[in-house]
C-alpha cells in the first residue's frame, strides 16, 4: 500500500465531513507559529509513541512546509501498515495562503 496526494481544497472539504488525523512534520517552531486546527507535531521524538496510539485505518495526512518531505513521511507510514494515508500537496504554505482563517496558533 503507498500514499496518496491530497490538496488544500480536497482536504478543506474533507474535514467538515470527516475526522482525519493530521500530523505535521515541520520544525517545533514552525508548527508553533500556525498550523492547521487539530494537527499533531510529529518528529522523531515522538514517532514511536504515535505508531503505537494511533490508528492505521483513520484517514491520516501529512503536512509539511510545501509538500515535499510530506510524501516521504507519507511513503514511510504506509510501510507502516496505515492504510489511508495522504500528502498534502503544496503545504502549510499553501494552506495559510488559501485559508488563512484556519491557522492555529501556539
Amino acid at each position: 500500500m503507498n500514499f496518496q496526494h491530497i490538496n488544500c481544497q480536497e482536504l478543506s472539504e474533507r474535514l467538515t465531513k470527516e475526522e482525519c488525523q493530521l500530523v505535521d512534520i515541520r520544525d517545533p517552531q514552525s508548527f508553533g507559529l500556525g498550523r492547521i486546527p487539530g494537527s499533531i507535531h510529529l518528529s522523531d521524538r515522538n514517532l514511536d509513541e504515535f505508531l503505537l496510539e494511533a490508528d492505521p485505518d483513520q484517514t491520516t495526512i501529512v503536512v509539511c512546509y510545501h509538500g515535499n518531505s510530506s510524501q516521504q513521511a507519507a511513503a514511510f507510514l504506509a510501510q507502516k501498515d496505515f492504510t489511508d494515508i495522504y500528502s498534502l500537496d503544496g503545504g502549510m504554505e499553501e494552506w495559510r495562503a488559501l485559508f488563512p482563517q484556519q491557522v492555529e496558533h501556539s
